[in-house]
């Protein structure tokens, strides 16, 4: 245990279909067809996601669904925390599919697997930056870049 308390990954169990639903339900949204068609889709990625991969996977089994409806899915998606975005090693945003809470990410640079860990050490560095710049934090990320046991090995 650090000083922090200990790194744990999140270990929350993969959300369903109908538990993505019930919080989209649980914050006014209606679930239309097409909103149900990319929650599918998303939960098929095991790894960081683009927009622009949903939108090209789904052309294939979908070709009606358009553009602006996924990128408004995953923002409505990532506005109740189903979805996190996350900032790339190459700069780019992608998404993770996660249970809502508190996460953060760390992201392997050459595969790009991501594992979400709970254990946040801002904690004392939110209250001081308050306390010294009068902000009022409303937020914050981290995102840890290396390179998995799996890539080192290869």
């Amino acid at each position: 245990m650090t000083e922090h308390g200990t790194i744990t990954r999140d270990t929350a169990p993969t959300l369903t279909t109908e538990q993505i639903v019930s919080v989209l339900s649980q914050h006014g949204y209606r679930t239309t067809a097409p909103r149900q068609t990319v929650i599918a889709e998303v939960l098929r990625y095991h790894k960081p996601f683009t927009a622009e991969q949903v939108v090209a996977d789904l052309k294939v089994t979908e070709p009606s669904l358009g553009r602006a409806t996924v990128y408004r899915t995953l923002e409505i998606l990532a506005s109740v925390d189903v979805l996190t975005r996350l900032l790339q090693p190459d700069g780019h945003s992608a998404y993770v599919v996660g249970a809502p809470g508190h996460r953060h990410h760390l992201i392997c640079s050459q595969c790009g697997v991501a594992v979400a860990f709970t254990q946040c050490p801002m904690d004392e560095l939110v209250s001081s930056l308050t306390r010294d710049t009068a902000y009022e934090i409303q937020g914050h990320m981290i995102e840890v870049f290396g390179v998995c046991p799996g890539c080192r090995a290869a």
